[in-house]
């Protein structure tokens, strides 16, 4: 035998308690080291995991915020849906205008729906087109537009013009000075949106 070898079993013989003592020191230092390891590896998945969860939270904030979002979106579209005009129900189309024309005061000598135009390349939409003349006094003319402008439908102006009237209703006749006794008339072109 080895004679450095011969004299570590001599000193194991002669302490034995220091010998187990370093066995056991040396296996708790090696578990150390693997738990430590061992630690350091799940502290990272815990990391994730809780960023994981951060992000979940976020969404699930956001989550109430995009229902309510929703909401309203469906809300706004149910609003439109119910607005939409129907060609070919003339009588309400043209009450629409009459309703405004009675609010406002003014007078509404013509009222024209016109044939939609072929070319509508919408697939939910269609539009429907009127030309219309209203007279009155320049405060009463305005709030009639303002009135077909903020109304219910979705309505867009793609023509208009205004003259001057005498007081016998006679456009451009105005005579020069101001409307006193007369009014405007207001040459109107606009388009509904409507249901296909």
């Amino acid at each position: 035998m080895n004679f450095r070898l011969a004299q570590f079993v001599a000193f194991v013989r002669r302490f034995p308690y220091c010998a187990v003592c370093t066995v056991v020191t040396l296996a708790l230092a090696g578990a150390t080291w693997f738990f430590i390891q061992q630690n350091a590896d799940l502290e990272i998945i815990r990391e994730a995991r809780a960023k994981e969860g951060d992000e979940m939270f976020a969404l699930l904030v956001g989550g109430s915020t995009q229902r309510e979002e929703l909401a309203a979106v469906r809300e706004a579209v149910r609003r439109i849906e119910e607005n939409l005009v129907v060609e070919s129900n003339l009588a309400e189309n043209q009450f629409y205008f009459y309703k405004f024309e009675e609010q406002t005061k003014v007078r509404l000598p013509e009222l024209h729906p016109l044939t939609s135009p072929a070319s509508d390349t919408s697939a939910l939409y269609r539009r429907v087109p009127y030309t219309l003349r209203v007279a009155g006094t320049y405060e009463q003319v305005v709030a009639f537009l303002f009135a077909i402008e903020t109304g219910p439908r979705l309505a867009s102006i793609t023509a208009f013009g205004f003259s001057r009237r005498d007081s016998s209703g006679v456009p451009g006749a105005g005579g020069g000075g101001g409307t006193a006794g007369g009014g405007i008339m207001l040459d109107l072109s606009l388009e509904f949106l409507g249901k296909k």
